[in-house]
């Protein structure tokens, strides 16, 4: 029987507490943690310490644990639909021993989660996979910072958190106030992607320091949070999402897709199709002239693929206002001169305001605490109205001839027209 583990994810007090008991004795000891596996993911959340008393045998060199005291305490977390995560005994060797690896393959058939444990002045743990014995990592989680939060969603939502990994593709100023709040609530990983740096104007809604102007967003972003969350894993990437493989992807638990460009938005919707990824979409817009807002507001989209509408059910590609994305300032200026255009091929500069980030970013991660906690359901599409201060949820359906996500018709690239087919209506 195969496992595939991806990681073990234990309290720090938990695995204090298994050092203070395993390391004193001259005999071997043994304790076991209890938990839950979530996403590939062993969440210990308790920890079993047997007694003197408890022990049936125990030596320098083997140990055994009373089947009343088993039945009796292993039913309880059964109760509490928990199951044994991991088993750790005090052990003079780095690798299991041979009887250790047959225990473990007949403890697997009750306990499929079960990881094998040793300690011997460091911890390692083990799981049989591929017909073999695997080393498994883990991760120490310090709950102390999250007090507030555990009185929330427990220690149990907190540690799904601290175990996970979330993906940025832009680092403007909404997915930088999410990354900023994913690093606070104690996100395990941010994988940070923009190719754009800084500019004077962007501090009005993002709070950076002056020298940061003209230097990537991604690159500074993370490394402000390297600096103050140093518990927090950071990948950045100075390059467009299109440059980047699938596989830096393949360990995120979730997209969060928030450029500033139609093109690059339809790329992340396509890349979270293709890879099986959930993503998040946080979009906020305004329209105003002569001091009067006509428009002010935004959307949060949650994408799953095979389950929900994508990005592209409620979003029908435009594909003038992506070839106008996708040129470069050059090319841009040849074709104003050769068809005679001024600004109906320039892309318009968006008004932006701190305000609005702030609430559709905090729309945003409030449903990225949902999908990974599971504390709450999911809101597949909300609209925000600043206008009339109106939050709703809005039921949206597959589209059926959807270009990305309908069977026939996934493609991985978005189609453009010609040239000359999308400036022919601009010459009449």
């Amino acid at each position: 029987m195969d496992q595939n583990i991806e990681k073990l994810i234990i309290p720090k007090e938990i695995i204090e507490k298994a050092e203070e008991a395993l390391k004193n004795s001259k005999e071997e000891s043994i304790v076991f943690l209890f938990g839950k596996n979530k996403n590939g993911k062993n969440i210990a959340t308790d920890i079993l310490i047997p007694s003197e008393n408890d022990y049936e045998i125990r030596t320098c060199a083997h140990v055994a644990i009373r089947k009343e005291f088993i039945a009796k305490e292993f039913q309880k977390f059964k109760k509490e639909n928990k199951t044994q995560v991991a088993t750790i005994h005090s052990h003079p060797l780095n690798d299991l021993s041979l009887g250790d690896i047959e225990t473990h393959k007949k403890v697997i058939k009750f306990y499929p989660y079960q990881l094998s444990g040793i300690y011997n002045g460091n911890f390692s743990f083990y799981q049989f996979k591929n017909g073999k014995i695997e080393n498994v990592p883990y991760k120490i989680i310090d709950l102390r910072r999250f007090d507030r939060q555990i009185r929330i969603f427990g220690i149990e939502g907190q540690l799904l958190i601290s175990s996970s990994t979330i993906a940025l593709i832009g680092v403007g100023g909404g997915n930088t106030k999410i990354a900023l709040d994913l690093a606070s609530l104690g996100i395990g990983k941010l994988i940070l992607i923009d190719p754009d740096v800084w500019e004077e104007h962007n501090r009005n809604r993002v709070f950076i320091p002056s020298e940061m102007i003209g230097q990537n967003k991604a690159i500074t972003i993370g490394d402000l949070i390297k600096k103050y969350y140093p518990d927090v894993e950071i990948e950045s990437y100075n390059n467009k999402v299109q440059e980047i493989p699938d596989k830096v992807f393949e360990k995120a638990d979730i997209i969060v897709v928030g450029p500033d460009n139609f093109h690059t938005r339809i790329y992340g919707n396509r890349l979270a199709l293709r890879l099986k990824k959930t993503a998040v979409f946080p979009a906020a817009g305004i329209e105003s002239k002569d001091r009067k807002i006509s428009i002010i507001g935004g959307s949060v989209q949650v994408v799953i693929p095979d389950k929900t509408p994508c990005y592209e059910c409620i979003h029908s590609i435009n594909s003038f206002e992506i070839f106008k994305e996708i040129i470069d300032d050059e090319t841009r200026e040849k074709i104003k001169q050769k068809y005679g255009l001024k600004d109906e091929i320039e892309i318009p500069v968006a008004p932006s305001i701190v305000a609005l980030n702030d609430i559709i970013g905090g729309i945003a991660l409030w449903e990225i605490i949902k999908i990974l906690t599971g504390i709450f359901p999911i809101a597949n599409f909300q609209i925000y109205n600043a206008l009339n201060f109106s939050l709703k949820e809005i039921l949206i359906e597959k589209k059926e001839n959807c270009p990305a996500c309908s069977p026939e018709k996934h493609y991985d690239e978005v189609e453009t027209k010609e040239e000359e087919f999308l400036l022919s209506a601009l010459k009449k």
